[in-house]
């Protein structure tokens, strides 16, 4: 069993379950996938697992616990960018993929050079932080 969990109360390590329940939803969505493992104070590792997120259409409506107010928008997101994270636990590298807004394509951005990819591109085992932007939040405009 992966990432026991310690229960400071009986003072052992066990399988545990963390929940959190959404009120309401940002028109702008950060999602931190997790990419680090930590056992114990001496091992460590990189996930790699391939997390399959959807790039457009991710509901979230059968997740909120609240009634949504009239003339809310749905919470329905699409994905504008990826953070990449290649490398281990000791050092790395970062890339990204952004969606560029006027075109609807993907791009690659690392370090200095940028080139357009395909759409399937994005989804990979890197992924490490993911960006989604609300539909019918057009006008918003994104994070700098």
């Amino acid at each position: 069993m992966d990432d026991l969990w310690y229960c400071n109360k009986c003072k052992d390590h066990m399988q545990a379950t963390k929940k959190f329940d959404l009120w309401t939803l940002p028109n702008i969505l950060v999602v931190h996938l997790k990419r680090f493992s930590y056992r114990n104070k001496y091992w460590r590792e990189k996930l790699e697992t391939l997390v399959q997120f959807p790039i457009r259409g991710l509901d979230l409506s059968q997740y909120i616990k609240s009634e949504q107010a009239p003339g809310t928008l749905p919470p329905v997101y699409d994905l504008y960018a990826v953070s990449n994270h290649y490398g281990s636990l000791g050092g790395g590298h970062y890339t990204a993929y952004g969606m560029n807004k006027d075109n609807g394509k993907w791009y690659k951005f690392d370090d200095s050079w940028t080139a357009e990819v395909a759409e399937t591109d994005v989804v990979t085992s890197s992924a490490y932080v993911l960006f989604y932007k609300r539909r019918g939040c057009e006008g918003l405009p994104l994070p700098p």
